[in-house]
């Protein structure tokens, strides 16, 4: 199979439609529902989890009266293995819906793949990654076909260094099939520290308090999240707890990512890549039709 024309990735989509229970399988819809269901489930579990064991902070005078630590209190075990599943679960069914659609592609209007079994929905980070997989299968489409799976390679659009839902999707699936359960944790998302916590021993100290919050530590029951230095020696005005907003993050090639604000997109961003799979652009003056990248709170990732 030769490679295709230069001008293949400025063609003009074709009007197949493909709709499932029509004229295609109803398994790539099913799919993509089942994942959002998965997604919607970790997501209310957080909700659950944090509405029945509310973590606070506690503000804790040091032994040397310097200044005060503040602690994580964790009620109830984090369920942090439940959610590990919960996202592979979802993370499956995205992956797998994508490459239902590929074997539909493939056998549509009963065509017959030469090499059935190497058909598969590629991902492609760079072009060359695309010729191999026209080489493999994907050179035996319809050429609308072909056209449609080109526009939606990461290549395309996403720019170099930045992450791809296709690739997330397809990287945290393969990892979670075949190598290790996916690394889930909760953790502070912010902390709220309004309002006088002790005061100075001698009130005529002049000290300058400072606040050094710790990332080195994972967060659990007892660990010391940061430190409030006085500067002077203090005593407790009384005792404080403080209601932190948590977040639930995914590790993720040694960057951490929120899931609250992932799995949405991951939702959004897998239903959009299908639609145009089986229907083709949108025009170019719907608001929707074009692309955006991705977009999470992405921090260092844990030690």
């Amino acid at each position: 199979m030769t490679d295709p024309e230069p001008d293949e990735s400025t063609l003009p989509p074709q009007q197949i439609h493909l709709v499932g229970g029509s004229n295609f399988s109803t398994w790539p819809d099913l799919k993509w529902a089942r994942g959002n269901t998965h997604a919607k489930a970790l997501e209310a579990s957080f909700v659950e989890w944090s509405a029945s064991a509310p973590v606070t902070v506690e503000a804790v005078l040091r032994e040397d009266r310097q200044g005060l630590d503040f602690v994580a209190r964790v009620p109830r075990g984090i369920p942090k293995h439940e959610w590990s599943l919960m996202l592979g679960d979802a993370l499956h069914n995205f992956r797998s819906a994508f490459d239902a659609l590929a074997w539909g592609m493939a056998h549509f209007n009963d065509a017959q793949p030469a090499k059935p079994k190497a058909i598969y929905f590629p991902i492609c980070t760079e072009p060359r990654q695309w010729n191999d997989a026209l080489k493999s299968w994907v050179g035996e489409l319809d050429p609308e076909f072909r056209h449609r799976l080109h526009i939606v390679q990461p290549f395309n659009y996403v720019p170099p260094g930045m992450p791809s839902v296709l690739r997330m999707i397809h990287d945290l699936d393969v990892q979670d099939k075949h190598k290790d359960f996916l690394t889930v944790s909760a953790d502070i998302n912010g902390l709220a520290l309004d309002g006088a916590t002790f005061k100075y021993e001698n009130t005529e100290v002049i000290a300058t308090p400072r606040i050094e919050m710790r990332t080195d530590v994972k967060f659990a029951d007892g660990v010391v999240l940061g430190t409030l230095h006085a500067g002077a020696t203090v005593e407790m005005v009384g005792q404080v707890f403080l209601r932190p907003a948590m977040q639930v993050q995914l590790t993720w090639e040694g960057r951490t990512y929120d899931v609250g604000t992932m799995l949405p997109q991951f939702i959004t961003e897998a239903r959009r890549c299908l639609d145009i799979l089986m229907h083709g652009l949108a025009p170019v003056d719907d608001p929707d039709g074009e692309w955006s990248e991705m977009d999470v709170k992405v921090g260092p990732a844990p030690q």
